[in-house]
């Protein structure tokens, strides 16, 4: 079933079935509340100011490129592109002000999906194309299912993502147990720009078992199979499953007041960062006539 109402100023969509409840707004085709059975699974903004702030990217959907593209500048066909900054030298999630922080439009899918998408025109924060990218968000049975999808009239770069925060209901986020299906991590800098080596899962990354996550983790993980992670904490469990290439696991020890009193756990499906700028990284180029779909499910048990 889905509703449709007002979250302040911006169009709210309510899914529900018997076992999950998720409302999202047009702004930043956010996710604002999360439950299962009736429990909050998901820390959200409480109100439309916080979510037009967008600290933290709280269940924020993220493009044109998820993650981080070192230097704010990539080489595309032999064009050099200067990305607008806005971590240090680097650009973030897509640049300032990006598609997390404008309205999208919405059409609803049947009785248990919502698709929401937004146009980001040739050289928004940098990329080149006219780019359209949706996201639709449905529920099948326990699971929150995200598919995304995306065109271009120009060859470009595209690697969406969504970056929702778990909280499965303990104390906290370092003592719930994690398990990766993993077949290395990326070895970054201290701003967290890769080096283009893939390390193999070691000491605080190894979670080939389901152990305590017990250190804070903002690094990317080569998934090796679709069923990429398992997270159990105060005895509920959510599985994620996507066809991504990798994960990113954030633990939220940066989050904003007042959401770092509920720390939760992002987890998030995504191409490498800064593949443009690695010839070995899966390619994130995206031509005109190209379909692109990857999905990812959170699987509540």
């Amino acid at each position: 079933m889905i509703t449709k109402d007002l979250f302040g100023s911006y169009d709210r969509y309510n899914l529900s079935n018997a076992e999950l409840e998720v409302s999202v707004i047009t702004l930043g085709a956010t996710v604002i509340s999360l439950k299962h059975k009736g429990q909050d699974r998901a820390v959200c903004y409480d109100d439309p100011a916080a979510a037009l702030a967008g600290h933290g990217f709280l269940c924020k959907a993220v493009g044109r490129y998820a993650n981080r593209i070192g230097g704010a500048a990539f080489t595309l066909n032999g064009k050099h592109y200067v990305l607008p900054p806005n971590e240090n030298k680097n650009q973030l999630h897509g640049g300032p002000n990006s598609v997390d922080k404008r309205i999208w439009d919405a059409e609803l899918l049947g009785d248990d999906a919502v698709r929401v998408s937004i146009t980001m025109p040739d050289g928004d924060n940098g990329y080149p194309g006219n780019l359209t990218m949706w996201v639709t968000y449905s529920l099948k049975g326990s699971a929150l299912r995200v598919d995304f999808g995306g065109e271009t009239d120009q060859t470009t770069v595209f690697a969406p993502t969504v970056h929702p925060y778990f909280t499965l209901g303990g104390e906290s986020v370092l003592q719930a147990k994690m398990q990766i299906n993993a077949s290395g991590h990326l070895e970054v800098d201290n701003e967290l720009i890769p080096s283009g080596k893939v390390l193999p899962c070691e000491g605080k990354f190894d979670f080939s078992t389901l152990r305590e996550i017990r250190e804070n983790l903002d690094d990317c993980f080569v998934i090796s199979s679709e069923h990429a992670c398992t997270v159990e904490d105060n005895g509920s469990r959510m599985e994620v499953w996507t066809d991504f290439p990798a994960i990113q696991v954030y633990t939220g020890a940066k989050l904003p007041a007042p959401y770092r009193a509920n720390q939760g756990i992002a987890i998030e499906p995504e191409f490498y960062p800064d593949s443009p700028n690695h010839p070995n990284f899966p390619s994130t180029v995206l031509n005109p006539g190209d379909s692109f779909a990857k999905y990812v499910e959170y699987r509540f048990f």
